[in-house]
């Protein structure tokens, strides 16, 4: 009677819930299981006809992981192909997208930016001209991929939900939409240009006391200086190469890995076992994927890139491979002398030569809602290029800055590289097939079944007319700014060391006289220290081997926490933080509050002690954030000795008294307190590093959309820092705290005896209705692992067979 009498007084909200709130819940749960589940891959068994040789017949694991079993190569690239837009279509779309610089066409003016980049870039072609120097082989792999993605297509399967909400239809897969898409991969992994640019801002704006601070072994390097509206002009694109960093986890400071090989004498099994976990852009889903490709005379597993048909890291029927980022010096801005009377001619060598141009339009979708809002015109996009490549810098003043860079040379055979990589039985093959890559640069490692262990170096590090190409240089008179490569047979190689283990996490991978330069940048031992501490024991198994992936000893944090432990508190709240930081050890785990206390101190030390230097005058937005960016490369070795050296640096500027360096340390520390409670409350026991620091896999591009984000992205609780084995790294968000952004993609531990284990970072799916979206991603927090190992019975299993057996 009740209920009766509700309905009754309520006649308003019943007429609504009855027509309009029902049938939209209704037309919601329509619409779900018809556009997102029918979107899904079908569970049991499917036989479909397809353009493949021979049956090809593919078991998916409890995980979703694919087992091919082709009969041919072609048919299992085709089948790469078929799965990749199965479980990653729309991964693919935005992946095309991006490298063609055509994001704006579905996201709108806020993407111009990032379009005029890649498209200045010229991406597509460079990827065409590079198809030019493919082997036949090679060529008819992305050919085979490429037929698998547009037979897909043409099945006109749902498309995933992504396509739905921006209105958008996939274009059949070109080869050369591989390619391209291997250059913004490689450009992930070229960080100097940004480099180059905060250099030349910095040296432009800094006195040269500061700038040795941050750049003390770069300043005698001979510099072109640079037009004030070349600075702006640089900032402006610094500030869009950033962007496109969080945005799309395209490049990055962090961008590297860790890799070991350990020799049969060490290992407890008596095979030799390497171990890799490549640290990039973390997002959902993952740039990886995990697949077993059975194929005749071979069988390969481990980790392919979504986009290409090989498996970049992992295992066939003789070796186990894995990389890092070599952290070579890949890019050089190069100021071209524009002629005074034609802005059409620039000098080469004693001529001049006319400005190779082109004009590209980037069409731009409306904002929302589309129907009330006016149609952008198409912009018109104006690109100059020199010999040495794409001018990068705005039109307007004497000057013009050109980029040269190995990923923009037409003769690439990189994917020729990792394919015969894929091939490879023996040392000599796998040296072979990684001098074949030119960009991105890469420490390979390698063990096989003869339990040999090696590394070598990969990809094209320049030779330089002159300097190391740490900052902006200008073309020599009779010359080029690069005289070649370093040769192949010269490249940093190393195999079967009597220590019985090699290893690399980005840091210096050559001797201090070896002959050429390879980079500035190179990361800080600590991480490469860590692991040689823990690979100290005779006997290891892949148990202790994944213990080490986990491990979150920071070995930089000792000199500055001593550092913080001479202040004396001023109250019992600063008492407290200081007792928890004297009794931490360095271990960042997730439970550790000291660890939070730590980080977010040592954050506020670099804010207090060198803002008032790094915020110019004219307080230009785009330079600013540049010069503020420069705190980073203080590493906490070098803070601390600014603070015990009483350094200048610790009086604000921007006051009458002279501040000591140990009131920076209390200011910082008060701010510390005052922040973290905020975020935490109070109570420092309640603060433990886990609730300030979290791992956020967000969707591109519904991370960055209100509500969408809680749909599309995940996060979860982390341990570590940007400087241990298992790297932490990202930003600061005001309402959140620590975001990690870049770390380990996936993991893998290979005993060559027969263990191959590894774990994907959130899923094998693309797709955010599939339990496989992210079904590995608590795993994978806690250091868990799953084996490659055909499934007995399989959750799910399709069969590929020829057209011409339907026929």
């Amino acid at each position: 009677m009740q209920i009766k009498n509700w309905f009754t007084r309520h006649p308003l909200l019943c007429r609504f819930g009855t027509f309009i709130l029902a049938p939209s819940v209704l037309c919601a749960y329509v619409a779900y299981q018809q556009q997102v589940l029918s979107a899904l891959p079908q569970t049991g068994a499917s036989t479909v006809s397809v353009s493949v040789q021979e049956q090809v017949v593919v078991t998916r694991d409890a995980h979703g992981v694919p087992y091919i079993d082709a009969r041919s190569t072609a048919d299992a690239y085709f089948a790469m192909g078929y799965l990749h837009a199965q479980d990653r279509l729309w991964q693919l779309e935005l992946q095309r997208r991006l490298s063609a610089g055509k994001l704006s066409e579905v996201f709108g003016k806020g993407s111009l930016n990032y379009d005029v980049w890649v498209r200045t870039l010229g991406l597509y072609a460079v990827a065409e001209q590079s198809k030019a120097h493919l082997s036949e082989q090679a060529l008819a792999s992305l050919q085979a991929y490429t037929a698998g993605i547009n037979e897909f297509l043409r099945q006109q399967p749902s498309l995933p939900v992504e396509f739905t909400m921006l209105g958008i239809t996939p274009q059949p897969w070109r080869v050369e939409d591989s390619l391209a898409w291997m250059k913004m991969f490689s450009l992930s992994m070229s960080g100097n240009l940004d480099e180059e640019i905060q250099r030349s801002v910095a040296l432009k704006t800094l006195p040269k006391t500061l700038f040795a601070q941050f750049f003390d072994s770069d300043i005698s390097e001979p510099a072109e200086p640079l037009a004030h509206g070349q600075v702006a002009s640089l900032s402006g694109l610094h500030q869009t190469i950033k962007q496109l960093e969080k945005e799309y986890k395209v490049g990055g400071k962090h961008i590297g890995s860790n890799a070991w090989v350990v020799s049969a004498e060490k290992s407890a099994t008596g095979h030799a076992i390497l171990a890799n976990d490549p640290h990039l852009g973390l997002q959902i889903p993952s740039l990886w994927y995990a697949v077993s490709q059975q194929m005749p005379g071979n069988m390969l597993q481990g980790m392919s890139l979504v986009g290409l048909p090989v498996i970049v890291f992992g295992q066939n029927n003789h070796i186990a491979w894995g990389g890092t980022n070599m952290e070579a010096d890949l890019q050089d801005l190069v100021v071209e002398q524009v002629h005074p009377d034609d802005p059409n001619l620039y000098r080469y060598q004693q001529q001049w030569l006319p400005f190779k141009a082109r004009t590209e339009y980037i069409k731009i979708k409306s904002d929302f809602p589309s129907v009330l809002k006016p149609t952008y015109r198409d912009v018109e996009l104006k690109i100059k290029e020199t010999l040495t490549g794409p001018v990068i810098s705005k039109a307007g003043v004497p000057q013009a800055v050109s980029l040269r860079w190995t990923a923009l040379q037409a003769q690439d055979t990189t994917y020729d590289g990792f394919l015969h990589i894929n091939q490879a039985q023996n040392w000599r093959e796998f040296k072979a097939a990684a001098n074949k890559i030119a960009s991105p640069s890469l420490n390979l490692f390698y063990a096989d079944k003869q339990n040999n262990i090696g590394f070598t170096g990969a990809g094209n590090i320049p030779v330089r007319q002159q300097g190391t190409g740490v900052l902006p240089t200008k073309r020599a008179v009779d010359g080029d700014v690069w005289q070649g490569f370093i040769p192949k047979d010269e490249m940093p190689s190393e195999y079967n060391p009597p220590r019985g283990y090699i290893i690399n996490a980005n840091n210096r991978n050559v001797a201090q006289d070896y002959p050429y330069h390879v980079s500035s940048s190179f990361a800080d031992p600590a991480r490469a220290d860590r692991i040689r501490q823990l690979l100290e024991p005779q006997s290891l198994d892949l148990d202790y081997v994944k213990q080490m992936q986990m491990d979150v000893k920071d070995l930089t944090v000792t000199r500055l926490k001593a550092v913080m432990e001479t202040v004396k508190a001023e109250d019992l709240w600063q008492q407290e933080a200081l007792d928890h930081l004297s009794a931490w050890q360095g271990t960042a785990t997730a439970d550790s509050i000291a660890a939070t206390l730590f980080y977010t101190w040592a954050r506020q030390i670099y804010r207090v002690l060198l803002n008032d230097e790094l915020i110019p005058a004219w307080n230009e937005k785009a330079a600013t954030g540049q010069l503020l960016g420069l705190r980073g490369r203080l590493s906490y070795d070098q803070l601390a000795a600014l603070l015990t050296q009483e350094s200048p640096l610790c009086d604000d500027t921007n006051t009458v008294e002279v501040e000591s360096c140990n009131e920076v340390l209390l200011s910082a520390l008060d701010r510390t307190l005052i922040l973290n409670s905020k975020l935490h409350g109070d109570e420092i026991e309640d603060w433990q590093w886990g609730k300030f620091q979290t791992t956020r896999y967000d969707h591109m591009p519904f991370g960055k959309v209100k509500h969408l984000n809680k749909v599309f992205s995940r996060e979860v609780a982390t341990g570590g820092s940007s400087n241990t084995v298992n790297v932490a790294a990202g930003f600061y968000e005001k309402d959140s705290g620590f975001i990690q952004n870049y770390g380990a993609g996936f993991r893998q531990v290979i005993d060559l005896g027969g263990d191959y284990q590894f774990m994907n970072s959130t899923g094998q799916s693309g797709q955010v209705a599939s339990p496989h979206y992210d079904d590995m991603m608590t795993q994978f927090a806690q250091g868990q692992y799953v084996s490659f190992s055909t499934p007995a019975e399989a959750t799910h299993k399709l069969t590929l067979i020829p057209k011409k057996g339907q026929e």
